[in-house]
């Protein structure tokens, strides 16, 4: 018989997929790295699970305290799992203003949830956690994905070997959104030690450009595992152009993507722009299941990109009022 022992094998391995329609530049092999491929749905379970078992194997991780983290949403989903998994309880704290589908998630996980005020953002969800831990040391345990080196030491173990492997190592550019900035620090480490020319970049959004997943280093809190030097280049991205790529490539490649991942699409086709010739590896760290409630697939939206991208569907503009009738019913 063959089957995995249990669900916490399944993370990791996720596929390269080539882009085709949405890379409009022959001679560059963009591959994109799909993440929403692990057991809970995003790039955040590598990190879940590499945390609980380094602090497992270090001793400082009992069944008797709470596991508690901030997060945006994916990092706690993929915690949920594995706790779930584990045995492990867990309290989550998020941003008021992240999408309802990760609640429910982490909900049927069995995670605790507490959400802060959404104008304070991430940074805020982290000076509670830290305020609470403080107070109750014997009562949480505090993962601290932020400074975690198990963070980045995941990627670079695992995911930058994954990419080293599925493309023999011919790997030109590397381009991945940056959020707790794990995945750029330990892909890019493992990457320059294969090869020191290959181009890493880093995807942030604009200033005040509110993209789910990623971090904005200049209006908010620089994680302590975030190293500057590991990065080649950093491109920002508006909120428009990330929904926009959002869209593209499921419309145009039938790969149904968060906002970051359109971020990091949007990025990618820049830079390939720019190259003669080689292979990209664009990182996208999650499916769109969880935004379905966020207006960057709204009907109106599909349509707009089908008409920019020149996209064959049986739409017109009757058949997308009608829809949005039972799109918009919250029941």
């Amino acid at each position: 018989m063959k089957y995995y022992s249990d669900i916490l094998k399944l993370i990791g391995r996720t596929p390269l997929v080539r882009i085709n329609k949405s890379n409009p530049y022959s001679n560059v092999l963009m591959l994109a790295k799909l993440e929403k491929y692990n057991p809970s749905g995003s790039v955040k379970d590598r990190i879940a699970i590499s945390m609980i078992e380094e602090a497992e194997k270090a001793g400082i991780l009992t069944h008797e305290k709470v596991i508690i983290e901030p997060s945006s949403g994916n990092t706690g989903i993929g915690l949920s799992l594995v706790c779930a998994a584990k045995g492990y309880p867990l309290e989550i704290v998020m941003p008021e203003t992240m999408s309802v589908e990760r609640r429910k998630i982490m909900t049927a996980y069995g995670a605790k949830i507490t959400l802060t005020p959404g104008k304070k953002g991430m940074d805020g969800t982290q000076d509670y956690v830290e305020e609470i831990v403080k107070k109750n040391p014997e009562k949480y345990f505090f993962l601290n994905q932020y400074a975690n080196e198990n963070n980045p030491l995941a990627h670079y173990r695992y995911t930058a070997e994954e990419i080293i492997e599925d493309t023999d190592g011919e790997i030109d550019v590397f381009v991945a959104g940056l959020g707790t900035s794990g995945t750029l620090m330990g892909v890019s480490r493992r990457l320059k030690e294969h090869n020191p020319n290959i181009k890493i970049i880093a995807v942030e959004p604009e200033a005040e450009a509110p993209i789910q997943g990623l971090k904005s280093l200049k209006t908010s809190y620089i994680p302590e595992i975030y190293d500057e030097t590991r990065i080649d280049e950093k491109v920002y991205v508006s909120i428009e152009d990330a929904a926009h790529a959002s869209r593209m490539l499921a419309l145009q490649e039938g790969i149904f993507t968060g906002i970051s991942s359109g971020a990091a699409l949007h990025v990618a086709i820049e830079t390939v722009e720019k190259m003669e010739s080689g292979t990209l590896v664009v990182l996208l760290p999650d499916g769109g299941e969880k935004y379905i409630s966020n207006p960057i697939y709204a009907p109106e939206k599909c349509l707009e990109c089908t008409r920019r991208c020149k996209i064959k569907t049986l739409w017109d503009d009757q058949y997308i009022k009608s829809i949005s009738e039972w799109w918009e019913n919250k029941e």
